[in-house]
């Protein structure tokens, strides 16, 4: 299945067009007016808001199968970050305390120094 296109096009605007355009966006936001809805074209999810578009790309990887993610201890791969995080959180948190007492500065995990 080929990614469908995202994105709107723009026409040329000047600097002092895009900046007044920066700031309409931003004020549309800090009111809580939303702008702009967004379709997942395979499962019909909604994304509504100004900001929502990057969380439908990121949506759409599920449905691509995209795995961008990819664990530097196992074969094992995440659509997101943040899975990824969670996963050598709990499958090598063994080697991440291992690591942590040869450096001996302080826990990756935790950010905090060892007393």
């Amino acid at each position: 299945m080929e990614p469908p296109l995202l994105y709107r096009t723009q026409e040329m605007v000047s600097p002092l067009q895009h900046q007044q355009a920066g700031l309409q966006q931003h004020q549309q936001e800090s009111q809580g007016e939303e702008r702009t809805n967004y379709f997942c074209p395979v499962c019909g999810k909604e994304f509504h808001g100004v900001r929502q578009r990057r969380n439908l790309k990121r949506h759409m990887m599920i449905h691509w199968g995209q795995k961008p993610y990819h664990c530097p201890f196992c074969p094992h791969r995440s659509n997101q970050k943040g899975n990824l995080k969670t996963h050598i959180l709990k499958a090598h948190r063994e080697l991440l305390d291992r690591a942590d007492a040869v450096v001996g500065d302080s826990s990756p995990v935790s950010g905090q120094a060892k007393t």
